[in-house]
């Protein structure tokens, strides 16, 4: 049987990183933001700018685990995020 000197840390689960441009929130991404947020297997991300900055302008987006994901609005976007979520998740 073999025996550790060293203490394990609590494990923490991984969990899938989004992250949204602060600018793009105020552009009305908040609110897919606000139903994101309530994943138990999401971290949010919110960054100053994530030089995407022509994207910004015109649609709203988020990035999920380094994936650019786009759409129209707030409700099409929550959907692209789930299935990304679904086809490349960490967890």
């Amino acid at each position: 049987m073999a025996f550790s000197f060293f203490k394990r840390k609590n494990e923490q689960l991984l969990k899938n990183q989004i992250e949204f441009c602060i600018t793009n929130l105020s552009f009305g991404s908040s609110d897919a933001y606000d139903v994101l947020s309530e994943r138990e297997d999401v971290e949010i991300i919110e960054t100053g700018c994530t030089s995407n900055c022509e994207l910004c302008e015109n649609q709203f987006f988020a990035i999920v685990n380094g994936e650019i994901i786009h759409a129209e609005d707030s409700k099409t976007l929550v959907k692209a995020v789930e299935e990304e979520l679904q086809v490349n998740s960490v967890t």
